[in-house]
């Protein structure tokens, strides 16, 4: 969780300071996304990235100023893109999901460069129980990486599982 955190801030991040000037998707099946992680994140940056991306955003203000940081981070977490799976099939059709806002975002200012899931097998363990039920369990989970490393590839993005 701790390096998915991480990544969605950091892939936002303008080039000239390490990022790839995107945004994130965040599949998340435990509930573990938590937006006051991305703030301590985001305060907790290099100066140097922190006044980068507030004059890549047209933010007014520098990494000491209180109310710009207020204001990047709530423009970082507007770029990452969390839905909650509530189990392995809606999981899977998240990953669907994904694809299609990753080809919405293609042509836009920040198109989606990383993909995460947290956590990937959480779904699948606890509703495929049993050995009569391990090669259903790897058949779904196949084609759920399959799509999940598709939109990687179309859209030239990281996935984080």
């Amino acid at each position: 969780s701790q390096v998915t955190h991480q990544m969605a801030v950091n892939v936002q991040l303008p080039e000239e300071v390490g990022g790839l000037h995107g945004s994130a998707m965040f599949i998340d099946s435990e509930d573990t996304f938590r937006p006051e992680r991305i703030d301590d994140m985001v305060r907790g940056l290099p100066e140097e990235a922190i006044e980068a991306t507030m004059e890549d955003r047209e933010i007014e203000g520098s990494a000491d100023d209180e109310e710009a940081l207020d204001e990047l981070v709530d423009a970082i977490l507007e770029k990452i893109h969390v839905a909650k799976a509530f189990n392995s099939n809606h999981q899977m059709l998240l990953a669907e999901k994904a694809q299609e806002l990753a080809g919405e975002h293609e042509d836009s200012d920040y198109p989606i460069r990383l993909l995460c899931v947290d956590s990937l097998t959480a779904h699948f363990r606890a509703e495929y129980v049993g050995r009569g039920e391990l090669a259903d369990r790897q058949q779904k989970l196949n084609k759920h990486l399959h799509d999940l490393d598709k939109v990687g590839n179309l859209y030239n993005a990281a996935v984080i599982v």
